[in-house]
């Protein structure tokens, strides 16, 4: 108790603490979060909840469930970033290595049965049993539902994603299996086939307009636009008499195990931003995946969630949303250095907030006037 209230004391939001001690303690998950390893910031969740800003998932019962959080006030980000990068990201490093817990206690049987391990591109990303995508089968053979594949909870809903590995050639067929069994409309490849000579996804749509079977899946390619940075394919899949069109988005710049360059975080916001607009048009799940799909695939929808989340509130907790992303698949945001990078990218999601916020007062006050 001393230790919380000498907390408070030093507490920039002092004002927001005067209940009774006791009720603090005992609301202390739900109400607000403080941790020790960064800047000093307060998160008032209770207005939050009782204004119905929260999210869907940050409900008080579902605060309580989360292992790791860290929630930032976004006005605190820039000094909490800062102190959080001090003595080589020493803090950082801290919270990286609290996530390597998260999941070790999950189940992963299914991917360890000897008919479904060479379906794996590697031995060490195996799909928790609860979270894992089944595929639908005609067949009752063992192993015939099996996809390296975990649905991953999102800003609006709990299966908003499906990550995965990229396909292997002996998978391929199963991917647009699931693709066309989820009815997902968009597809983001964030590796190319082949990075540094060695072969990271299988080239896994048709080479040209000419549509090409997969199994009993009919994949054809309308049409292929290249930009520096990344590529946008449509595609048409047919099964028996159903048809559906899907959209390829494919990131090629961004190096297998690391992060976009400093000066290339616009770039990816981007197409971040230009998935989102696809996305917000359904409720289907978008398949996300690289090449072992936890990495860059993690941090793609770290950033994506985070832009959605960034736009209708004034905080945001990394280490949580994390936490609760690898608790649904092994090792979502691989790298340490992955893990900065969404910080730097939510320093500047937030001025560029700031600044539309400033730049709509501007024009409301003028247009005043």
């Amino acid at each position: 108790i001393l230790t919380f209230h000498q907390i408070f004391l030093t507490s920039p939001n002092c004002s927001l603490l005067f209940s009774p001690l006791f009720s603090i303690c005992d609301e202390f998950v739900g109400v607000f979060c403080f941790r020790e390893c960064g800047a000093e910031t307060f998160v008032n969740f209770a207005s939050f909840e009782r204004d119905g800003k929260l999210p869907y998932n940050w409900s008080k019962t579902a605060l309580k469930k989360r292992k790791l959080t860290s929630p930032v006030q976004l006005d605190d980000f820039d000094a909490y970033f800062k102190e959080m990068s001090k003595d080589s990201a020493y803090k950082f490093s801290l919270q990286f290595e609290e996530l390597k817990s998260v999941g070790l206690d999950l189940s992963h049987d299914a991917a360890d049965l000897p008919v479904n391990r060479p379906k794996n591109r590697y031995t060490n990303i195996l799909p928790y049993d609860f979270s894992r995508v089944k595929l639908i089968s005609m067949h009752n053979d063992e192993g015939s539902d099996y996809i390296n594949a975990n649905y991953i909870p999102g800003y609006k809903h709990a299966k908003e994603y499906i990550a995965t590995q990229g396909p292997l050639p002996e998978t391929r067929n199963d991917f647009w299996k699931m693709v066309l069994q989820q009815k997902s409309p968009i597809i983001v490849m964030l590796t190319q086939c082949n990075e540094r000579r060695r072969v990271k996804c299988d080239h896994y749509w048709p080479f040209t307009d000419e549509p090409v079977m997969y199994g009993e899946i009919s994949v054809e390619m309308f049409s292929e636009t290249e930009s520096p940075e990344w590529t946008i394919r449509k595609f048409r899949l047919g099964y028996a008499d159903e048809t559906q069109d899907v959209l390829h988005l494919n990131y090629t710049s961004w190096p297998d195990h690391g992060v976009p360059t400093v000066n290339a975080i616009e770039s990816i916001l981007q197409f971040v931003h230009i998935v989102r607009q696809q996305a917000n048009r359904t409720k289907d799940p978008i398949i996300v995946h690289c090449s072992a799909g936890v990495g860059r695939t993690g941090t793609f929808i770290a950033l994506d969630r985070l832009m959605q989340h960034i736009r209708e509130h004034e905080f945001a907790d990394i280490l949580g949303m994390v936490s609760e992303m690898r608790s649904h698949r092994l090792s979502m945001v691989q790298t340490e250095e992955q893990y900065v990078f969404i910080h730097q990218c939510v320093l500047l999601m937030w001025q560029k907030k700031k600044q539309s916020i400033t730049s709509d007062v501007i024009y409301e006050n003028a247009s005043k006037t």
